[in-house]
């Protein structure tokens, strides 16, 4: 059984889910950037910006929750309609009248990916966030840890800058996963190919490239390549393949 070729489950429901972490991503910068401009106290400043980015962030975790839920239950839903064991001659029928237009996975398998990205989505990014605030407090058990040192600014940026990468791991390997899954399933090139680069810039990134620092309106903002590599993949590079799906692959 598959659905019909016009049925875009799969990819709109990752391009959802990468939009609303564009979204919570653009107004959690946008509103942390207000706060220190606004010439309030440090400590009350940075406890306002921790609670904004945990505010975004959960409530971009749970709009992409209530987005798979919404997909997975229309995929139950629709499968159910048909008893199991009548899905194979059905998915013959629909690929002799659909032909070349016919999906191009069946609705089993599409329920399959859409387990896998929900997967990767609510309960890695879930983790994710968690061991975000882990890092966060390191970082600040770091920098209270070279406050007497003469060369303080220039070793915290350093150790800083190597051990960032290490904070996207996790999520970074769950999300060339799901990459790699989606293209085995489709028998696509590249989509593999694509997240074996992506992995490879990373690392790139993370073992060699330094800290760039720019100033935006007054404000010096320091970029870590690995960071900027891994947003860019969970919006962008999730957003494209959303796109490139919908596009190339019918009913999925």
């Amino acid at each position: 059984m598959y659905f019909g070729p016009k049925r875009h489950l799969l990819s709109n429901t990752l391009l959802a889910a990468a939009m609303i972490r564009v979204v919570c991503v653009g107004m959690s910068g946008a509103v942390r950037f207000l706060l220190r401009r606004g010439g309030a106290a440090p400590d009350m400043t940075d406890t306002a910006v921790w609670l904004v980015q945990m505010f975004f962030s959960a409530a971009a975790l749970l709009l992409t929750v209530l987005v798979f839920l919404r997909a997975l239950g229309r995929v139950r839903r629709s499968l159910a309609l048909i008893p199991e064991e009548d899905r194979e001659a059905m998915g013959r029928l629909q690929a002799e009248v659909y032909g070349k237009e016919n999906a191009a996975l069946t609705a089993d398998k599409v329920l399959q990916l859409l387990q896998i990205w929900f997967v990767i989505l609510g309960g890695a990014q879930l983790i994710y966030d968690l061991s975000s605030e882990l890092y966060r407090k390191f970082v600040l058990d770091l920098g209270t840890a070279l406050s007497g040192s003469e060369t303080t600014g220039t070793t915290f940026v350093v150790l800083y800058n190597l051990t960032h990468g290490f904070k996207y791991q996790g999520m970074l390997i769950a999300l060339l996963l799901g990459v790699m899954m989606t293209g085995v399933f489709l028998n696509d090139r590249l989509l593999r190919i694509s997240a074996l680069i992506v992995a490879a810039l990373f690392m790139a990134a993370a073992a060699g490239m330094s800290m760039t620092t720019v100033s935006v309106i007054g404000q010096e903002i320091g970029f870590v390549w690995s960071s900027v590599i891994f947003h860019l993949l969970e919006t962008v590079g999730l957003s494209a393949m959303a796109l490139y799906l919908r596009q190339r692959y019918h009913g999925v």
